[in-house]
């Protein structure tokens, strides 16, 4: 299973919840769960040892483990070193569950190797000038959605009043019924609008599932053209997409797949920030779908 963080407001509560179902029990003192939360200070290197200890064996009395661990802020780096294993191959009986208010401030090692879990939250100053612009508490919550942490993109948003919603159902109509290379064609003008962005990111990722190995490397190199930055963005909005995107969008692949993939794609943020060549990741990514 994937390793999940959690962020944003009320994630430590979030993450907890999540393991509860997971366990099918709100039991505190399960003998499956195992949380990791440090009273003060960091998490360091000795705890996380103990956890890689404990997660060395299959379940007790549920389908499977879960750890949950956090703030990932408060992670050091030796600690993050050690859990690098665990985050790279996961134990199948095994789920890891991090949560942290402010993702950014969690080591990028980590961060890249978890699929990130989002609410609609927005910091509050945010917020208040949204609501300032005139936008209504579901047009917050869905830019709240739509921004992660990238909150200085806020920016496009509080110039002047946009119809956010409005504006997201006209891009998913007009990228649908485009073509894979009239998409990726595409990327290079719509990429510094992250409304725009996300619809595109999401449309290519649906083409990219029945596309031809040629289609798919054009699409690798139209991506490449901005550099790795250009690259990154269109790798966390395929981690989103295949994360928590449309079901019937997605179910041309196997679970195992999607999550692979999903994987692969957020992995590849950090790659990107070791250096990656960003046409070879790029081309990675495309054809990812037909890897046996």
């Amino acid at each position: 299973m994937t390793p999940k963080l959690f962020v944003g407001e009320g994630s430590e509560e979030r993450a907890l919840r999540w393991a509860y179902d997971l366990l099918g029990s709100g039991e505190r003192d399960h003998p499956d769960l195992w949380v990791l939360v440090p009273e003060r200070g960091e998490l360091g290197i000795d705890r996380v040892r103990e956890l890689a200890l404990w997660a060395r064996y299959g379940p007790v009395r549920a389908p499977t483990k879960v750890a949950v661990l956090g703030p990932g802020e408060r992670i050091s780096r030796e600690a993050a070193n050690a859990l690098l294993k665990m985050l790279e191959d996961t134990p199948p009986h095994l789920a890891l569950v991090l949560f942290a208010a402010a993702p950014d401030r969690v080591l990028p090692t980590v961060r890249s190797r978890c699929l990130l879990v989002r609410g609609a939250w927005v910091p509050g100053d945010v917020a208040a000038r949204l609501r300032h612009v005139g936008y209504a508490e579901e047009e917050v919550a869905f830019l709240g959605w739509l921004l992660e942490d990238q909150w200085e993109e806020a920016e496009r948003f509080l110039g002047s009043r946009r119809q956010p919603l409005e504006e997201w159902a006209q891009a998913e109509a007009e990228f649908k019924g485009a073509s894979l290379p009239d998409l990726a064609a595409l990327w290079s003008r719509e990429v510094g609008d992250p409304l725009r962005r996300r619809a595109l990111g999401w449309a290519l990722a649906r083409g990219l599932f029945t596309a031809r190995v040629d289609e798919a490397l054009a699409v690798g190199e139209q991506l490449a053209q901005g550099g790795a930055a250009s690259v990154g963005l269109f790798c966390s909005e395929l981690a989103r997409f295949l994360g928590e995107g449309p079901a019937e969008a997605v179910a041309g692949l196997s679970e195992s797949r999607r999550l692979a993939w999903a994987r692969k794609a957020s992995l590849a943020r950090g790659e990107l920030e070791e250096n990656a060549n960003p046409r070879l990741l790029a081309e990675v990514m495309a054809l990812w779908p037909r890897r046996s």
